[in-house]
């Protein structure tokens, strides 16, 4: 088992990573025992692993879980709500416990749901699709989707323990399995070349990748974020550097009301995007422009985006959190392993690298 601490102060918890973890639910929550609890999961997840993780789950007070339905559709203020009414009628209390199971957005929901009951309550996540595993899992960021907007409703509320188990991926669709390809992808080029390196000569699928080196790997994006996250917990700085991609990925989602594309395959999309901006400014070589995209195509297909309006994804950029009177902020790559913000992105130069990436 391979232990990333994230270090907070007070709020310091660890991301246990490594294959068989979740079966040690017992031991890593230990320390919850006897609290009033709250599993949250959605009906496809619980289907798929209820019977493997409900032995783990019962020495801690949990009644049935909250199960929601799947997709992306339901991370919203509706199924927010409802979650709570389900928390007010299991009788938890203030020293309550939240369970989350699931992927992004069961994640995503159950925490700001903890951030939210009782003015904040301590949570747990045991993500179960590789993008949660990488991403959504670590580092607090918890919320709902608005109709116009990714992510506009939340909080950052620290989960109290992180279980990253590759295991649980063993029923995870291919699609699915490369959604989260992609979040590893722009970690290594945040900030770890060896990663990069991983992935541009390892098979195309992680599905091929040896149970060791696919820990490794996880292993690696958890520990990059879990740095960065370290140093700037509420996104004021360093953290903005995680937001690779992602400017136009939102966009994309929140155009295609999130039915489109996965998070991932919108996220490459956008990487590549952002790539073509750092080049046409001079920060990214032809050559790192050329590799970058290409290990983003390798990762496999993703729907096309050539039919979309670009006056409809360049209103979605301007209703980013990440906007400001200054102009757009962007995350561009300036080599393999190094990135800058920059904080003036144009209108122009949005369409100019959607009309590019249209087009590969």
């Amino acid at each position: 088992m391979i232990e990333i601490p994230l270090e907070l102060g007070a709020r310091r918890y660890a991301v246990t990573v490594g294959h068989g973890a979740s079966r040690r639910l017992p031991e890593i929550l230990r320390r919850f025992e006897g609290r009033s609890t709250v599993v949250v999961s959605d009906r496809r997840i619980w289907g798929f692993h209820g019977a493997r993780l409900a032995p783990s789950l019962r020495r801690l007070r949990a009644g049935h879980p909250v199960l929601l339905t799947p997709g992306e559709r339901q991370k919203s203020w509706t199924t927010l709500g409802r979650l709570l009414t389900a928390m007010v009628r299991a009788g938890l209390r203030r020293d309550g416990l939240v369970v989350a199971v699931g992927g992004g957005v069961v994640g995503d929901v159950a925490g700001l749901a903890a951030a939210l009951y009782m003015r904040g309550i301590d949570w747990v996540g045991v993500p179960t699709t590789l993008l949660a595993m990488v991403d959504s899992s670590i580092g607090g960021k918890v919320g709902v989707n608005h109709p116009f907007a990714k992510n506009a409703l939340g909080a950052f509320h620290q989960p109290r323990a992180v279980v990253v188990d590759p295991d649980l991926l063993a029923t995870l669709p291919d699609r699915q399995l490369r959604s989260g390809a992609y979040e590893i992808l722009k970690c290594a080029l945040i900030g770890d070349r060896g990663l990069f390196r991983s992935l541009a000569e390892g098979p195309a699928s992680l599905r091929d990748w040896r149970p060791a080196e696919l820990e490794r790997a996880i292993a690696s994006a958890c520990r990059l974020k879990a740095a960065v996250v370290g140093k700037d917990e509420r996104e004021a700085d360093l953290r903005r550097v995680l937001n690779l991609g992602h400017t136009l990925g939102h966009a994309l989602e929140a155009v295609t009301r999130y039915r489109r594309f996965t998070h991932g395959e919108a996220v490459g999309w956008g990487m590549i995007g952002a790539c073509h901006i750092a080049r046409e400014r001079r920060l990214l070589s032809g050559a790192a422009f050329e590799a970058i995209a290409n290990a983003v195509d390798r990762l496999g297909p993703r729907p096309g985006i050539d039919d979309l309006d670009p006056g409809q994804v360049l209103a979605a950029t301007a209703r980013d959190k990440k906007a400001t009177r200054a102009g757009l902020a962007m995350v561009l790559p300036t080599t393999i392993g190094r990135v800058t913000v920059a904080e003036d992105i144009a209108d122009a130069e949005l369409r100019r690298a959607l009309r590019a990436i249209a087009a590969r």
